[in-house]
């Protein structure tokens, strides 16, 4: 392949990647509300001001500790939330502005970034994929966020919101989760039974140039990922752009 024709390729792949988005100006959205980040009194609730002023509390979609994203007087977009029986708060928390960039910290817009990716072949692991189905019942009574077959047979897909980045690189998870790594020793299970498997690792910030297991936080997960790629489970990690008009895929990160 000349330098021309790789180049090509290259920026074609590019261009499918960054057709992958969730956009939130749509009719339904009606577009992101401001306010300002206060507290976080618990992990599914936030407290935030209103641009008028109101305190409110939101949900907060994020079950993980948030490690580097609660900064109080921090900027933040909420949208709002379809009301339904049982539904306590009118908000939801999608992102936050720290160190003058957008942070994701809506854990569905992965899964939803994924899902899209499959069905557009946008992503490495995704190549040759086709019947993309979301939310499968696995070994020990473990679900998987994606399911798609390729001509090699099913692959299985687990998706991983990731928000901490420390000194360029991006870390997962940001509290210990045995969830997480249960999720590891279902993938080896898959491949074990002939099937294929993939972790596929979503930063949702722009000031990442790496992403790595976060040792330093949860050895175990970080070994059994380790572990896991022994077993022929395969890592991507692509890098989200994220702004109050949508988050978009832009980029494959390298492992460090």
């Amino acid at each position: 392949m000349n330098e021309h024709s790789w180049n090509s390729g290259h920026a074609m792949l590019d261009t499918l990647l960054q057709s992958v988005a969730v956009r939130f100006n749509g009719v339904a959205d009606k577009g992101l509300i401001p306010a300002v980040f206060l507290a976080r009194p618990n992990r599914f609730v936030a407290e935030v001001r209103l641009a008028d002023g109101r305190l409110e509390s939101v949900h907060c979609p994020n079950s993980g500790s948030m490690k580097g994203c609660l900064k109080v007087g921090a900027s933040v977009r909420l949208s709002r939330a379809t009301p339904h029986r049982g539904r306590k708060t009118a908000y939801t928390w999608e992102m936050i502005e720290i160190d003058g960039g957008w942070v994701g910290i809506n854990t569905t817009i992965p899964n939803r970034l994924a899902a899209q990716a499959a069905e557009k072949r946008a992503l490495p692991i995704f190549r040759d994929a086709y019947n993309i189905q979301r939310e499968v019942s696995a070994e020990n009574h473990a679900r998987l966020d994606l399911r798609v077959t390729t001509p090699k047979g099913p692959l299985w897909v687990e998706v991983k919101n990731v928000t901490l980045v420390e000194n360029g690189t991006a870390f997962f998870p940001d509290a210990v989760t045995v969830r997480g790594t249960k999720h590891l020793e279902v993938l080896v299970e898959k491949v074990r039974q002939g099937e294929q498997a993939a972790m596929l690792y979503v930063v949702q910030r722009m000031d990442a140039e790496r992403f790595a297991p976060a040792h330093h936080i949860d050895p175990v997960y970080a070994e059994r990922l380790r572990w896991a790629q022994a077993h022929r489970v395969a890592v991507c990690v692509v890098q989200a752009r994220v702004s109050p008009e949508a988050v978009v895929l832009e980029r494959l990160l390298p492992l460090a």
